[in-house]
């Protein structure tokens, strides 16, 4: 198994990350883990979805599978004004405390819920039936595709 830690080189820079909040770098396109980086070299890479740790943090094989299956599907539902950009919004939201946010992830869909209760989220569907399924297809792509990498942060 690969361990990914303190000292690993940055994916744009080349130089050792030793601190601060690294940031793991996932495509958008496909299924693909791309590497790490430091928050700041990072920052302006929109074409590439970044999820930072927070130290001390850890990431297991099966929850790093799970990222990497999470963003391309979640860059394929619509987003910005469309009427199901509100499922895109909520999935989003569960990444915010990831991976603590998967011990409950009906509490994270319930808080979308009510953020905005004056605000309504229009919804073509169920948006609470389409939220489980997605998170079901994600767990089990990530399942058929494992990956024996896990971030370590101490």
């Amino acid at each position: 198994m690969t361990t990914i830690t303190w000292n690993h080189l940055c994916y744009f820079c080349n130089r050792m990350i030793t601190r601060g909040k690294p940031t793991i770098l996932f495509a958008t396109d496909k299924a693909l883990l791309l590497g790490l980086s430091h928050t700041t070299c990072a920052a302006a890479k929109y074409d590439l979805f970044r999820y930072q740790m927070n130290p001390p943090a850890r990431l297991s094989p099966e929850q790093t599978a799970f990222l990497i299956q999470f963003y391309p599907m979640l860059y394929s539902i619509p987003g910005g004004f469309t009427p199901t950009a509100a499922l895109r919004r909520c999935l989003a939201e569960l990444l915010h405390n990831y991976p603590m946010s998967m011990d409950n992830a009906n509490k994270w869909l319930h808080q979308f819920k009510n953020l905005n209760k004056d605000k309504p989220q229009i919804y073509e569907g169920n948006l609470e039936a389409d939220y489980i399924q997605y998170l079901e297809k994600v767990q089990k792509a990530a399942k058929e595709n494992p990956v024996d990498v896990e971030f370590d942060f101490p």
